[in-house]
């Protein structure tokens, strides 16, 4: 027993690192705006979305227990024309969503700290010692700081969830009319949470990639039982935050009519002056402190992520046949270590000339995940049908996979007919 539970230890971190790049705009940004905007009708949203998307995510790990390999290997079988698909997402997001956390990050420290420091260079200053942290860590470094990050967090945002339960929800204002959620800010909201709860697809093939990373420095190759209870682990715990953030922004502000929007600083200032005020001076540390947590865990991972799985990529290019080799396993040190410097560069450049428009980046990410993540479910699901045995998916899931490929292609044709009828 004790010898098992060891082994399962060893396969413990890659969910924990994939909750870690989810749980950071979807939920301390649109989670919690969900609520304040629009109240606990989101809940349903939510755990559908969950439920609808888990297929595909749960894809990633077991498609590498199977073969010791990510999921590009199983886009590259599929045709270079599925690599460069996922190349595409990646780089359309990668720049953006770089920049929107490092600017939330900022925004967050700023305040909390009350700093004079203007908010661009701050978000530098953070991007550039986490790219160093990387570099130097490697994914060790990401493994460790991740594992405390989820604790801290976990510990804060309870206590926060605690308080705003214990003293009930806001009373709301006479006249507050609950905006329309199909339509205009509210349609936009809605489709931004669904593309990123808990995240974009495209995180199965980082999840797979941190998987087998993760069996090479433990030098453990994980049974699927103990891969899947990692990934169970960090899902479970993607659900948990989203739900909390959703019920402190639906019990703080529901119903009083202010609005979670604005810049960078704007939103930040907003975020914790109105939690602080509803529950008292002295939950702001510990609002600070889960709401940053949140946001720099993911721009961790996030930087690690994008820049692994842009390196997977071009492997997935280059070489005809994938494999752990001393030569592909040197094209991929090399490249990620250029890569890593290139998105640091490129996320700040892209926020230092938008600045002002931190909440508008954000929300065309998480457009253009939404736009793509049926493309990329069907992608997965083309892949995972390929393992046979034990790793094969069982008939409850399949069918739960083509009934959610299903709603995302619905809701992707709706958004679309939506904004072309309004014209924008």
């Amino acid at each position: 027993m004790i010898g098992l539970n060891k082994k399962l230890l060893k396969s413990i971190g890659p969910g924990l690192i994939f909750a870690s790049s989810s749980i950071g705009t979807s939920h301390l940004v649109l989670s919690t705006r969900a609520g304040a905007h629009h109240g606990m009708i989101y809940f349903w949203i939510i755990l559908f979305a969950l439920l609808f998307k888990y297929p595909f995510f749960e894809f990633g790990p077991r498609y590498a227990a199977a073969t010791g390999h990510s999921l590009l290997k199983g886009y590259r079988e599929q045709g270079k024309w599925a690599v460069y698909l996922f190349l595409l997402v990646i780089v359309v997001s990668m720049f953006a969503v770089t920049g929107a956390i490092g600017a939330v990050s900022a925004g967050l420290l700023s305040t909390m700290f009350n700093w004079s420091i203007a908010t661009p260079l701050l978000a530098g200053i953070i991007i550039f010692l986490t790219v160093v942290l990387l570099l130097t860590g490697g994914y060790r470094g990401l493994d460790v700081v991740i594992k405390f990050i989820s604790l801290i967090l976990l510990i804060t945002v309870l206590i926060a969830f605690i308080a705003v339960m214990l003293k009930g929800p806001v009373s709301p204002s006479a006249d507050f009319i609950t905006p329309p959620l199909f339509e205009g800010a509210g349609l936009t909201l809605l489709i931004g949470l669904i593309g990123w709860m808990p995240t974009g697809l495209e995180a199965s093939a980082m999840n797979s990639i941190w998987v087998v990373k993760n069996q090479k420095i433990s030098q453990h190759k994980g049974t699927l039982k103990e891969v899947l209870f990692d990934f169970h682990l960090g899902y479970g715990f993607t659900a948990v935050v989203a739900f909390l953030f959703l019920v402190i922004g639906a019990y703080t502000v529901y119903g009083t009519g202010q609005q979670l929007d604005g810049g960078t600083t704007d939103f930040s200032q907003k975020l914790l002056t109105v939690f602080s005020s509803n529950l008292g001076a002295w939950s702001f540390p510990i609002i600070a402190i889960a709401a940053f947590g949140t946001i720099y865990g993911t721009l961790i991972t996030v930087l690690d992520a994008f820049t692994r799985s842009f390196v997977h990529g071009l492997r997935a290019l280059k070489y005809d046949h994938i494999a752990h080799n001393t030569e592909q396993d040197q094209f991929l040190n090399l490249f990620y270590n250029y890569a890593l410097i290139v998105l640091g560069i490129g996320g700040f450049g892209l926020f230092y000339f938008s600045a002002s428009s931190m909440i508008t980046i954000l929300e065309w990410a998480t457009i253009i995940s939404f736009l793509v993540a049926p493309i990329m479910a069907f992608l997965n699901l083309k892949v995972i049908q390929t393992l046979k045995g034990e790793f094969e998916v069982t008939k409850f899931i399949l069918g739960l996979s083509y009934i959610g490929l299903l709603v995302m292609v619905i809701f992707v044709v709706y958004y679309v007919l939506n904004i072309s009828a309004t014209g924008h």
